[in-house]
């Protein structure tokens, strides 16, 4: 591995950590000072590192190992603040879950994955735009439907729907600009967008941010495998 690609992915790693610590003290700032809902300054973390990582992760980690320890650091860094009280703005919500350690893996994991299985990173890119826009749609959805009909584990049937349509739309218009995906792009979006409004349904306490993207990267990378 060249010496400038271990060079980047140090400045990438100290890079994202100086940012997340940044973006988590202005989740504070806007939950103590500002009392925004710590449900609304949670997704933000949530969304904004997603954003990031889909932006910067190709461009700083040539070496795939450095986005494993950032998840691994990133976990550290929550479960400290988690026991020592730190972060209301994130922890501060009235249900159990684990979701901000699972999405420092689920990040780490899928960018891994889809290197080793595919260059183009259409997986990843997929997997993480799905993630930032669906996940939070159908979690504001839900909360404003929260008295509608449940599905499971207290998730509305209105928020797996926005999941679902969101998803699918997303998908069709990156295959729309992916040329070696023209040809099945209806029938694929559909398949990965209920494969992954199912995943994000069952996936209780936070580990949808685990799952999601990763059976969403494991569907593009099993088409690309055996189908194309």
């Amino acid at each position: 591995m060249n010496t400038n690609y271990h060079v980047l992915g140090l400045l990438g790693l100290l890079g994202f950590t100086v940012g997340y610590i940044l973006l988590l003290i202005f989740c504070e700032i806007l939950n103590r000072k500002l009392k925004v809902d710590a449900e609304y300054t949670r997704k933000l973390s949530h969304v904004a590192s997603v954003f990031a990582a889909l932006i910067f992760f190709p461009i700083v980690f040539k070496n795939v190992g450095y986005t494993i320890a950032l998840a691994v650091l990133f976990f550290v860094l929550l479960v400290t603040a988690n026991v020592k009280k730190w972060l209301p703005s994130v922890d501060g919500v009235d249900r159990k879950t684990g979701g901000s350690y699972f999405l420092a893996f689920g990040l780490g994991a899928t960018y891994f994955v889809s290197v080793l299985f595919d260059p183009s990173l259409v997986a990843f890119k997929l997997a993480l735009l799905i993630f930032a826009i669906s996940d939070p749609l159908a979690g504001i959805v839900g909360a404003k439907w929260v008295k509608s009909a449940t599905i499971y584990g207290g998730k509305t049937i209105a928020g797996s729907l926005t999941f679902l349509f969101s998803a699918l739309i997303i998908c069709l218009l990156l295959f729309k600009f992916s040329p070696e995906y023209n040809s099945s792009m209806i029938g694929l979006s559909l398949m990965i967008a209920l494969t992954a409004t199912v995943t994000e349904l069952i996936s209780t306490r936070g580990t949808d941010n685990f799952t999601v993207p990763l059976v969403v990267a494991g569907m593009v990378i099993f088409y690309q495998f055996f189908v194309v």
